[in-house]
């Protein structure tokens, strides 16, 4: 059975959607198909070969294809991810997508599936934005590149990791994918098809027609009355109340950036060293 050559291991919220839909149009690759399942770190008992059978079946479907790989945006910060990988891999190349931290960070708390703000809030949002920065710690945790990227730096030979930045990737699209292709060695002249945008971020809207939604989709009396009375156009009543809960992402503002930087700062310097790498651009 055949196993995978890379991984692009994270950060969240560092476009690994668009980075998973875009390499499956290169003939030469072969990717899970099921970005998310993230199967190493959410199996913390697959701890060998034969514990990994489930997680390898996932590339039968290769045939022709000279690489197979994984794009995940959590492996980054799991915990033992990096190990068991290394155990299971030896001979991988790891690929790290690192984006601005506060920019990141902002990002994954806007997106996060619980997370709907009230009118109230939006009138004082960076405090509220900041409430949620500083008392959840899963939205603190991606963002800490140094003490994340240490672990496999500890377990893998530097030149089987490569670092990549978000902000090529959104300058210059063909550039980054030429540089991610020639690491994992294949063909890096490809032209890819770059035009769709995954996963735009929106605001959600905790107001009225969320709570219409909520109704419609919840598993009682009034759902199957509404559904037997509405049905023929419930599905455009739906895609109404789901738009209106949605509004244009509001820009980090500079007290979100400069607050959350300040916390990271110390990281991201750790990372330069780290690494190599100049990151001061982002504290600057």
């Amino acid at each position: 059975m055949r196993h995978p050559n890379f991984i692009v291991v994270g950060a969240h919220k560092a476009a690994t959607t668009s980075i998973h839909n875009y390499l499956r149009q290169h003939p030469d690759i072969y990717l899970i198909s099921n970005k998310g399942s993230d199967r190493l770190s959410r199996k913390p008992y697959i701890n060998s070969l034969e514990d990994a059978e489930e997680y390898l079946a996932q590339f039968q479907g290769a045939t022709t294809q000279k690489v197979l790989g994984e794009v995940s945006s959590v492996y980054l910060h799991g915990n033992g991810v990096a190990s068991r990988i290394q155990h299971l891999f030896p001979s991988i190349k790891i690929i790290a997508v690192l984006r601005n931290p506060a920019e990141r960070t902002y990002s994954h708390i806007l997106w996060a599936g619980n997370n709907y703000f009230t009118t109230r809030e939006i009138k004082d949002f960076d405090s509220v934005v900041l409430s949620i920065f500083f008392n959840q710690e899963k939205f603190r945790k991606p963002s800490f590149y140094y003490q994340n990227l240490k672990k496999y730096f500890n377990v893998f030979d530097k030149e089987q990791i490569k670092i990549l930045l978000y902000d090529d990737l959104v300058h210059d699209k063909q550039k980054f994918f030429k540089e991610l292709l020639t690491f994992i060695g294949v063909d890096s002249n490809f032209e890819f098809d770059l035009k769709q945008r995954y996963h735009k971020g929106t605001l959600k809207i905790d107001n009225s027609s969320r709570k219409i939604l909520q109704i419609i989709q919840s598993q009682n009396n009034i759902k199957f009355f509404l559904k037997s009375i509405l049905k023929p156009i419930l599905p455009q009543i739906k895609t109404f109340l789901e738009k209106s809960q949605e509004k244009p992402l509001p820009p980090l503002s500079k007290r979100v950036r400069t607050e959350i930087l300040d916390f990271y700062r110390d990281d991201i310097i750790q990372l330069q060293e780290l690494t190599g790498l100049k990151f001061s651009h982002w504290l600057n």
